[in-house]
C-alpha cells in the first residue's frame, strides 16, 4: 500500500515539473492548427454555387410572384370575363332557341291564318259566283215573265244589268264548262236584241237559257 502510494506521488510530482508543463503546452499547440483545418473557409467554387443558388431562388420566387401577380390582374380577369360571356352567350342561345320556339309557333299559326285566309276567299268567291248566278237567273226568269205578259219592255228592263252580271260569273263557268261560257253571252246578246223585233223567238231562246242555267247549277256548286 504505501509502495503505491509513493508511485502515485511521484507521478503527480513528474507531471508538475517544468519539463511536463512545457510538454503538455506543445501538445495544446499542436492540437489547435488541427481545429483551425477543419474551420477552414470554403473555396471559390463553393462560394460561387452557393451565390448561383441563391440567385436562382431569387429569380425563381421573382418569376413565380411575377406570375401569379400577371395571373390575377390580367388571367384572372380574362377568365372570369370569358366565363361571364360563356354565360351571357349560353343564354342568349336559350333565348334564340326560345325565340326559334315561338317564331315556329308564330309561323304554324301564320300558316294556319293563311289557310283559313285562303279557305274563306274560295267560300267568298263561291258566294259571290252563287249571287251572280241567281242574279242572271232572276233576270231572266222576270224577262220570261215580262214576255209571258207581252210586256216586251218589262223583259228589256230585267235584263239591263244580265250582260254584266253574266261577264262576272262566265271565269267560273269557264272551269266547269268551256263551251257554256262561249254560248251563253251569244245566245243572251240574240235574246236582248231579238224582245222588241221577234219576242216569240226570243221567249224560246230565254227558255234554252234558263235550260242550260240550271244544268249549270250543280256544276258551279258542287257540295
Amino acid at each position: 500500500m504505501n509502495t503505491n502510494n509513493e508511485e502515485t506521488k511521484s507521478e503527480h510530482s513528474a507531471s508538475d515539473t517544468p519539463e511536463a508543463k512545457r510538454t503538455s503546452g506543445k501538445s495544446d499547440q499542436e492540437i489547435k492548427p488541427d481545429e483551425k483545418e477543419k474551420k477552414a473557409p470554403p473555396s471559390r467554387t463553393k462560394k460561387f454555387l452557393r451565390q448561383a443558388l441563391i440567385w436562382l431562388t431569387v429569380i425563381a420566387i421573382a418569376f413565380l410572384a411575377g406570375f401569379l401577380i400577371d395571373y390575377f390582374l390580367r388571367y384572372r380577369p380574362l377568365s372570369d370575363a370569358m366565363l361571364d360571356t360563356q354565360a351571357e352567350l349560353e343564354e342568349t342561345n336559350q333565348e334564340l332557341s326560345d325565340l326559334g320556339s315561338e317564331v315556329d309557333q308564330l309561323t304554324t299559326r301564320i300558316q294556319e291564318a293563311e289557310d283559313d285566309v285562303a279557305s274563306m276567299q274560295e267560300e267568298l268567291a263561291l258566294a259571290t259566283a252563287r249571287l251572280k248566278y241567281y242574279q242572271v237567273l232572276v233576270d231572266v226568269n222576270s224577262a220570261r215573265i215580262g214576255l209571258f205578259l207581252e210586256e216586251p219592255e218589262v223583259a228589256e228592263a230585267a235584263l239591263v244589268d244580265t250582260q254584266q252580271r253574266l261577264d262576272d260569273l262566265l271565269p267560273y263557268v269557264i272551269e266547269v264548262d268551256t263551251e257554256l261560257a262561249l254560248s251563253l253571252p251569244r245566245r243572251l246578246e240574240l235574246i236582248i236584241a231579238g224582245l222588241e223585233r221577234d219576242p216569240e223567238t226570243a221567249r224560246i231562246d230565254l227558255e234554252l237559257f234558263t235550260k242550260d242555267l240550271l244544268e249549270l247549277e250543280p256544276l258551279l256548286f258542287d257540295e
